[in-house]
């Protein structure tokens, strides 16, 4: 068992800082709620706040700092103003600094400056203290939005919507615009004055995150979202009934050649396809989207991962819109909808709605490529089909009242000879303001074609899994208790669930101590972790323990020290020996390992134009190709430094090494550039290289084919955004490969495509 640490440090402190503890839900009643103008006048987005609409605004103070300090005064003036006009909401923030040079702030893609100096707000348009739209914006206009999820506490950041901003730096700090259109807004317009839930933030990054608001925040009540103050009016808002059409085109032009053939000529393809999405507010209530031929290629590819000596399948996030609008009304405990299963569809579908204490989600999808993940308590493996399957899925939730939900959600993948339905219930109730416990039931019918079983006949199944969770949040508390069962033949195929047949049980405590505003640190937390797994037959798989230390300093720094001791169960006999017969029992057909590690984090930024992050991880690890175990070191850096607003370097380095029985097993080396040159806040230019470098000793390691195994990608992006849905991409990529029959990287790819989408309101 190990941490998380390196990649969510950075969003853990980030959502720390937008999704605190805060004041309960009986006390944010007491707050009078704001009054929004009305006002019938347009607005320039310029970012010099002289229009005349601005006169008419509601003028709120930013005065207090709930994290990381506890409700003290803020060091800095902010002022936030207020207004509408029946098509859109204008917030502007006056953000003064006495140390304007110390700004934090570039120009950079969407959602890319959560680091930067931030202005901008909460808005739950329900009023139910479920979901809420975030928006924020740094001082050169760079738009951050995201939806957050009261029920799962999770915030989603790929959801784009379609707003605008502009800011300026000015001699005493910068000022910002915001136009938020109703249209992109989920809301009930049934009533004339509408009342929302609103609360103004300004993110202020020195020595320490200052989290500013117009608020103060009670640490002790785990759900953020119930204390938002209301802010009435919106009489002429009007949620959307429009019908928005995406017409895409896609041309590219690849090419591939067999590098192990001496001159080997290069095979070219040219393709072009049109596309068309569609978003229809069918009524205030439900959004229909659909999509025909739509290019569901990421423009930009993902960061690399690391998969030697890895026995599950690697997580990746979703960033196509058609999947991320709106994704947060199919989540549940499990991860029952992981929309990268489906790779290539021809049309899809989708309807989301909300409605009194009601909100529904359906979508439907067809799959070109069907690939599916088979998991197992020791680890999974990916099987494709060479058929076109159905994937879909539809969750229904119902908020009995503040404190308590359920929800029922169904999902499918098929083909003509393979299906898996799941479907199942959940539950979250708040005991009160820190307590909280949450549970999902699961049923799952699975029939697997004859070419997916190693009977070579179809096969049916069906099984169960279930979780159970308590959680405590308080000023000086948390606790975390889990309890997971996954049955052996249980499969989620649309979802990201590559273990089963497993019984988990957790217990996280951390203890939380705070500093004072002056002082060298700011927060400090000691934390403990008891783990145990078994499978379903009570064999044991994993039983760790773990203990840590996290402490804030200067220069937005922040150290974790980590110790980790597990015993592991390796991989089974036959999974290393394919002529023995397949026997799934652990006892008496594994070896148990015990796993000692000691894990380093520290980030810093030393200046406002440099970051640095740094993991390393010394100890033993289980080399599960040979079954036995090894000595273990990694190190994870990276570093990105700002030239100016416009240029950014990202550098970052992942080193592996295992060693077994006094020698080298493997090493890995993955080494990433990426150099962004951003114009203005529409266009960028992009390079990016995705290096690695594994070295295998096969007088140590019987199982790898190859000394070497060595890739090489690279991209060059050039974009242009309107906004999210009107987009222009014209970009080039490659990829080399070299192993021991070659003595060089060699070039087996290379495509150059473009892309061109508009969003047309008709």
């Amino acid at each position: 068992m190990k941490f998380s640490i390196r990649g969510l440090s950075f969003l853990t402190i980030a959502l720390n800082l937008i999704l605190p503890a805060s004041i309960a839900q009986e006390q944010h009643g007491q707050l009078t709620p704001l009054e929004i103008p009305h006002a019938k006048l347009e607005l320039e987005l310029d970012g010099e706040l002289n229009d005349t609409i601005w006169q008419h605004a509601l003028d709120v103070p930013l005065e207090i700092v709930n994290s990381p300090w506890n409700n003290k005064p803020s060091p800095v003036k902010t002022l936030a103003k207020v207004v509408e006009n029946g098509d859109y909401l204008y917030v502007a923030f006056i953000a003064q600094d006495p140390n304007p040079e110390l700004i934090q702030g570039f120009l950079g893609d969407r959602d890319t400056r959560w680091g930067d100096d931030l202005v901008g707000f909460k808005l739950d348009t329900y009023n139910n203290r479920r979901l809420n739209y975030e928006f924020f914006v740094n001082p050169y206009g760079v738009q951050h939005d995201s939806i957050a999820n009261e029920m799962t506490g999770n915030s989603d950041s790929a959801w784009d919507g379609i707003w605008a901003s502009a800011g300026k730096v000015t001699r005493d700090g910068y000022q910002v615009e915001i136009a938020i259109p109703y249209h992109i807004l989920n809301f009930d317009d049934n009533d004339e004055v509408k009342t929302w839930a609103i609360e103004l933030i300004r993110l202020y990054p020195r020595d320490s995150r200052l989290r500013i608001s117009h608020i103060e925040l009670d640490r002790d009540d785990a759900c953020w979202l119930c204390q938002i103050p209301e802010i009435k009016g919106f009489k002429a808002a009007k949620a959307s009934k429009n019908l928005m059409l995406t017409p895409t085109l896609v041309a590219s032009k690849s090419e591939t050649r067999d590098i192990f053939t001496p001159a080997a000529d290069w095979q070219s393809e040219n393709d072009f396809d049109a596309g068309l999405d569609a978003r229809w507010g069918i009524n205030a209530n439900t959004l229909l989207n659909i999509t025909v031929n739509p290019d569901f290629s990421n423009v930009e590819s993902d960061a690399g991962q690391l998969s030697v000596n890895k026995t599950f399948s690697l997580f990746y996030d979703e960033k196509r819109p058609f999947f991320v609008e709106n994704s947060e009304y199919f989540s549940s405990n499990f991860d029952l909808v992981y929309t990268r299963n489906i790779a290539d569809p021809e049309y899809g579908a989708k309807l989301t709605g909300t409605y009194g204490n009601h909100s529904y989600g359906a979508f439907l999808t067809n799959d070109t490529q069907t690939t599916i993940i088979l998991p197992g308590n020791t680890g999974s493996r990916l099987i494709s089909l060479s058929e076109k399957s159905e994937s879909g899925a539809i969750k229904y939730r119902y908020d009995v009242n503040d404190n308590l939900s359920f929800g029922v959600i169904n999902t499918l993948r098929q083909t003509d000879n393979y299906h898996n339905f799941v479907s199942g219930v959940d539950s979250k109730y708040r005991l009160n303001d820190s307590n909280t416990i949450q549970a999902q039931v699961l049923f799952a019918d699975t029939q697997d074609a004859a070419n997916m079983t190693i009977s070579g006949q179809e096969e049916s199944f069906s099984d169960h899994a279930y979780k159970l969770a308590y959680q405590h949040n308080s000023e000086y508390w948390q606790l975390n208790a889990e309890h997971q069962a996954i049955g052996k033949q249980f499969r989620a195929d649309l979802g990201f669930m590559p273990r089963a047949d497993y019984q988990k049980s957790k217990v996280l405590i951390d203890r939380l101590m705070y500093g004072e505003p002056d002082s060298a640190w700011q927060e400090m937390k000691f934390s403990g972790q008891w783990q145990i797994l078994h499978n379903e037959n009570g064999e044991l798989l994993e039983r760790s323990i773990a203990g840590s230390f996290t402490i804030d300093g200067p220069m937005l720094s922040m150290l974790d020290v980590m110790l980790v001791g597990a015993d592991k169960v390796g991989l089974r006999r036959h999974e290393l020996d394919y002529n023995l017969p397949i026997d799934n029992s652990i006892d008496g057909n594994t070896s148990r390992f015990q796993e000692n590690q000691a894990i380093i984090y520290a980030t810093a930024q030393p200046s406002t134009q440099l970051a640095t992050e740094l993991e390393l991880t010394l100890g033993d690890k289980i080399d599960y190709d040979n079954n036995r175990l090894g000595d273990y070191i990694a190190v994870y850096a990276n570093v990105s430094y700002n030239v100016n607003k416009h240029l950014e370097f990202e550098l970052s380095h992942t080193y592996s090494d295992l060693d077994a029985n006094n020698a080298n097993v493997f090493t890995e080396n993955l080494t990433e550039l990426r150099v962004s040159y951003q114009f203005n806040i529409n266009s960028y230019l992009k390079f990016n290289v995705v290096y690695t470098d594994i070295d295998f000793n096969l007088a140590n390691n019987p199982s790898a084919y190859s000394e070497q195994d060595n890739t090489l990608s690279t991209q060059l992006i050039y974009a242009y955004k309107i906004n999210p849905q009107t987009v222009f991409y014209l970009g080039y990529s490659d990829n080399s490969y070299q192993d021991n029959r070659l003595k060089n990287l060699e070039r087996n790819q290379r495509t150059i495509y473009s892309k061109i989408s508009y969003a047309w309101l008709p």
